[in-house]
């Protein structure tokens, strides 16, 4: 019997924002995109279909498989079963199962950097109280602690500042595998870099770009990033060496920590499109999502070069709760501000909501227009 027609050229299991600006950027190059996912999420009405279902259902992940040439993601919590599952029935999964499963827990993922060579701050898998009071004496208090799998935006973290504070930590974090606990640092900046690449082997480095946390969430991005030449090469080096080191296929995030003597730490890696690239789509000539696709279809990857001198991007973060009611015919008004919302009809605390992103001749001048359009919006 013929193997029944693909439906979509990609299929991506979920059906979020990074889908939905996936989807935006499928379009101009003929590339089909289907989405997993249900009708009201954000990306379902600019997929070219969706596969309904969740992607926490291996049976629902099967099918997306089922309907697309290849299958990629928009977050890493994708069971790495269910994906490899896909890929045993004939489906390229990109990045690969193997690859999702290193990443999607903290300590494989650290301990995968550490082989490659590459540094992190010190950590240590904690499954008990006495480890816990181990790690104080060896790394010094205050502690962090994360969840070893499923934590983002800060959920999953906690700082804990003593062996009390841990112990309820590590018994709200741990899922049976123990937490991850890591050293305190002190850094100058946080930094992060898109890295593209395709199966053929072709990488490129987007921008070295600071990023500025709230709780825990990203809130500001600026493009470049404001340190010498050479910190930013060495910094986008070390990224190249991270993705390449966990056999990233399309676009990795890679978040790093720039120390104060301009040393450079591993701190994260996403296997996907990343809040902190969101300011290429103008600013720079290839999106992160063109690249994505590009690179999980084995693509030629576009130039990722910026257009202007600068860019700022500032997410839009929920600072309410109830129905979502931004002002957008105010905030259009704010000259060069590129708005994105991403269609949610409901506002959370914190919960992203969008972001606009701005271009200038200076980061300063950039990041000024885009929190004015940001404070107009009122969500």
């Amino acid at each position: 019997m013929p193997e029944p027609q693909r439906k979509f050229d990609v299929g991506i299991a979920g059906a979020g924002q990074l889908a939905r600006m996936t989807c935006l950027a499928a379009w101009p190059l003929g590339i089909t995109v289907g989405v997993l996912g249900s009708r009201g999420e954000p990306a379902t009405p600019m997929a070219a279909g969706v596969i309904s279902g969740d992607w926490h259902s291996a049976a629902d992940v099967g099918a997306l498989g089922r309907a697309s040439g290849v299958v990629t993601l928009e977050n890493e919590f994708v069971d790495a079963a269910a994906l490899a599952a896909v890929e045993a029935a004939g489906t390229p999964v990109r990045p690969n199962a193997d690859t999702l499963a290193v990443i999607q827990d903290k300590a494989t993922q650290k301990q995968r950097m550490n082989d490659a060579g590459l540094p992190t701050a010190e950590w240590l898998v904690a499954e008990t109280p006495t480890d816990l009071a181990q790690a104080g004496k060896d790394f010094g208090w205050p502690l962090m602690l994360k969840a070893r799998k499923l934590g983002y935006d800060g959920y999953g973290n906690a700082t804990c500042a003593d062996l009390e504070e841990a112990a309820v930590a590590l018994d709200r974090l741990d899922a049976g595998e123990g937490v991850l606990v890591e050293r305190m640092i002190e850094f100058r900046r946080e930094l992060a870099v898109m890295v593209a690449r395709n199966p053929t082997g072709e990488e490129l480095a987007y921008p070295v770009v600071e990023t500025v946390q709230q709780h825990h969430v990203c809130h500001e991005v600026l493009a470049p990033a404001p340190i010498a030449d050479g910190e930013a090469t060495f910094a986008a080096e070390v990224a190249l060496a991270a993705a390449g080191a966990a056999d990233g296929v399309g676009v990795t995030g890679v978040e790093l920590f720039q120390l104060n003597d301009g040393e450079v730490l591993v701190n994260e890696l996403a296997p996907r499109p990343h809040n902190s690239g969101h300011y290429t789509i103008e600013a720079c000539e290839t999106s992160q999502f063109e690249n994505h696709l590009r690179g999980v279809l084995d693509l030629p990857l576009g130039p990722v070069e910026m257009r202007r001198p600068a860019a700022a991007m500032v997410n839009i973060l929920g600072t309410q709760t109830g129905p979502a009611e931004p002002r957008v015919d105010f905030a259009s008004s704010v000259d060069g501000a590129h708005i994105h919302l991403y269609g949610k009809s409901e506002v959370r605390m914190r919960r992203k909501m969008g972001h606009v992103t701005a271009l200038g001749d200076d980061v300063e001048s950039a990041l000024a227009t885009a929190r004015r359009a940001v404070e107009v919006i009122g969500l």
